[in-house]
């Protein structure tokens, strides 16, 4: 039994942008499990990086479906997520893998976004 509406189209996202939706569900789903445990440090900002990763997990099947404001809910999650890194460059003492990993995911982010900016070819 389908619970689609009669007459709607269903299209899923192109493959580029599928390619971003999965890295986007392992990014939120890493930053869940590290900021869990930092809620007795921080608890004002590991909730709202909690609440951003389980906004992105929420958009993600309307995304996968094609939505665009799903992507653009996507985009803005990851890259806000990746903003909440940067402090690891400015302040010292911090170790260097720990500057790697956070690299890592702010350039992970940022393909993110890339690969699901980047929309299906016009026909010709």
């Amino acid at each position: 039994m389908s619970t689609d509406l009669p007459g709607a189209t269903t299209r899923r996202a192109p493959l580029p942008a599928r390619i971003g939706l999965v890295l986007a569900v392992v990014l939120a789903i890493l930053s869940i499990i590290t900021w869990v445990p930092q809620f007795s440090d921080g608890p004002v900002l590991a909730a709202v990086v909690l609440a951003v990763d389980l906004t992105t997990l929420v958009a993600l099947p309307f995304a996968w479906r094609g939505a665009l404001g799903a992507r653009v809910v996507v985009i803005v999650t990851r890259v806000l997520s990746a903003l909440t890194g940067l402090p690891v460059f400015f302040i010292p003492d911090i170790p260097a893998q720990a500057v790697m990993m956070v690299s890592a995911g702010i350039l992970l982010s940022l393909l993110v976004a890339v690969l699901l900016l980047i929309g299906p070819r016009p026909a010709r």
